[in-house]
């Protein structure tokens, strides 16, 4: 059965496309987010949240050559189970901080710094947010970047130091402490 949002794409073309996508590698991207999750039910919400981005990015994945499509979309998923992890975690520390086994203050200052930080890369094009998840996130190397977007090396270096300095500079504006 189709999951509700994939129902609710209004274009047809669109609808059968991701539904077709999902149907047929739903089973294989749901081991991928079990491997790192070790859950199913929270293999099921990474995966889930990798069809969401997939479909809020639908033109670029269009135009992704078929035998690199089933890579992008393990990468989307590992990424979308390796933020679940991340989220779970600090949820899970926060209650422990909570608790008296960290220095409150400290870890309320590393809370907002994250928050502020989360909200400086939303500001990035998706583009740029994908190139920082797979270098930072994946620790995917230059030449697996280029293979995975099709961008020669020197634009994936050249787009990765751009996001750097773009999501610095929004941080240190909104008033993040400059830690170069």
């Amino acid at each position: 059965m189709l999951p509700l949002f994939i129902m609710a794409i209004e274009n047809d073309t669109d609808r059968q496309f991701v539904a077709g996508l999902y149907q047929r590698h739903r089973d294989f991207l749901l081991r991928c987010a079990q491997k790192i999750l070790n859950d199913p039910d929270r293999a099921e919400e990474a995966l889930h949240e990798a069809m969401l981005r997939v479909i809020r990015s639908l033109e670029r994945v269009r135009q992704i050559p078929a035998e690199e499509l089933l890579p992008y979309l393990v990468t989307i998923v590992q990424t979308a189970s390796i933020d679940l992890y991340h989220k779970t975690n600090r949820e899970r520390d926060w209650a422990e901080s909570l608790s008296g086994t960290e220095d409150t203050e400290l870890l309320l200052i590393r809370r907002e710094q994250a928050e502020l930080l989360r909200e400086c890369l939303k500001t990035l094009p998706q583009r740029e947010i994908d190139l920082l998840n797979y270098a930072y996130t994946l620790e995917l190397s230059s030449k697996e970047i280029t293979r995975l977007t099709g961008l020669a090396p020197g634009n994936v270096r050249q787009i990765l130091t751009r996001a750097r300095r773009k999501v610095l500079a929004a941080y240190i504006e909104k008033g993040g402490m400059n830690h170069e």
